[in-house]
């Protein structure tokens, strides 16, 4: 499939014949099998996806004029899909077989996407690397000793080895862009609400996002253009986009566009190669005509906040009950069981925190039009082993310390797109974070587009 560069070039090929769906079905099968070492995908519906293929070449008028039409895609195992074991990345789900799509699949296969498998996932989401008890660790195409990062590790990998051009991700505190800059893939955490949750989660709904992992931003449009769009079933479902995110695209980004930038935020410990890397991206965005400062919002712990309202989240939601106590790992359940408890008071205290962190995102946003800040604080580490020095730090070894910058956003509902802007010195993929205004989910797309040149 990689002779294809763009989603728009398979499924016009197909349109054509010069390709069948079946064909690129074969060849997505063939990927997955010769990539199966590093762990990309927990289940693979091989038999489906070629009768699938095989009724829309036999079928012109099936899904016709789909976005989609014919393309294979991986599915993260957090997001439901009809006939195909679901397992949220849990033994305790090892044989759930949903009756219906959940919103994001829906929409992707009304547009003609043929679902190749469901992609390698913690579970419920609950670490910031891949790994489960369903089967071993998801490992980073670059170096398999080293994590693919989480909690879409899968997905990440899937589409970096080019077993599919596209697979879904969620996010509720980094899990589309933390795996995208450690697999030196594009990933796209949208505004809240612009693609629709559909069942809706029961943890941290003002946080979660679903969007796409891809190999380039045209494709990301193109898979938004089929995403995005208003569903009541979801409470935080808004109706933000007024225009395709493809002719976003198909506009050349405006000179004057004011970027902020900064490699650490004023707070986090960061390696001085991913410093380097924002230092080049803001140059380059300025030889665009971006007008670039060195700025960035003043803010308190923004982690202190964050754990604050998930860890009590992620308790009602009953992720520390016994049963799955059993499957979470360590570092998880340290997280669940050591939180300093909080009085109504305090917790209601928190949520103001949160209302005056909004603000403060508004206000500089009232100035600037993107922020870039690192995607992570380093790169991709050894399994297991999460850094303890970070930039000539001494950090602890936790999530908190290495992806400290995309749980702001998901705080503020912001889009964000980690685009890859090389690599480190011992070969490992580096991302920059885009930032935009909530709703400004096209120009971050526009900026990132400039940045990685389809």
């Amino acid at each position: 499939m990689k002779e294809f560069s763009t989603l728009k070039q398979m499924v016009e090929a197909v349109a054509r014949r010069d390709v069948s769906a079946r064909e690129l079905v074969m060849a997505s099968l063939r990927c997955i099998e010769e990539t199966d070492h590093l762990n990309a995908f927990l289940t693979v519906c091989a038999e489906r996806a070629l009768e699938e293929g095989t009724r829309l070449d036999n079928d012109p008028s099936l899904c016709v004029g789909g976005l989609l039409r014919g393309v294979p895609i991986a599915v993260k195992d957090l997001h439901e899909t009809q006939g195909v074991r679901t397992t949220f990345g849990s033994v305790r789900f090892a044989e759930n077989v949903p009756a219906h799509d959940c919103a994001v699949v829906a929409r992707l296969r009304a547009a003609g996407a043929i679902v190749m498998g469901k992609t390698n996932t913690p579970a419920f989401g609950l670490i910031s690397e891949t790994k489960n008890r369903l089967r071993e660790p998801c490992a980073n195409p670059f170096d398999p000793s080293r994590t693919a990062g989480g909690s879409s590790g899968g997905s990440a990998v899937a589409v970096a080895v080019g077993a599919v051009p596209l697979a879904t991700g969620s996010d509720a505190a980094g899990s589309i862009n933390v795996p995208s800059a450690f697999c030196g893939v594009f990933g796209f955490k949208p505004s809240l609400g612009v693609v629709a949750n559909v069942p809706a989660s029961t943890s941290l709904l003002p946080f979660i996002s679903s969007g796409p992992l891809t190999r380039t931003v045209s494709d990301a449009a193109v898979a938004m253009d089929v995403l995005a769009g208003y569903d009541p079933r979801d409470p935080m479902s808004r109706t933000w986009p007024t225009q395709s995110f493809r002719d976003a695209l198909s506009v050349p980004l405006q000179s004057g566009v004011r970027v902020a930038f900064s490699n650490d935020l004023g707070l986090f410990a960061v390696d001085d190669e991913v410093k380097s890397a924002v230092e080049c991206t803001a140059t380059s965005l300025e030889a665009r005509g971006c007008v670039v400062h060195r700025d960035h919002p003043t803010l308190d712990d923004p982690m202190d906040l964050y754990v604050g309202l998930y860890v009590p989240d992620a308790r009602q939601a009953g992720f520390d009950n016994p049963a799955t106590w059993e499957e979470l790992f360590p570092e998880t359940l340290e997280e669940l069981r050591i939180a300093t408890p909080q009085s109504a008071q305090d917790y209601a205290r928190r949520w103001n925190q949160w209302w005056t962190l909004q603000a403060t995102m508004r206000e500089f946003f009232q100035r600037y039009d993107v922020l870039v800040v690192p995607t992570t604080a380093s790169t991709a580490f050894v399994h297991g082993v999460m850094p303890s020095v970070i930039g000539g730090a001494s950090v602890k070894p936790v999530w908190t310390t290495w992806m400290p910058f995309t749980p702001i956003f998901n705080m503020t509902g912001q889009p964000c797109a980690s685009v890859p802007t090389g690599f480190s010195s011992d070969g490992l993929p580096i991302g920059v974070l885009v930032v935009g205004a909530v709703g400004a989910d096209a120009l971050v797309l526009q900026v990132a587009h400039e940045l990685l040149v389809d």
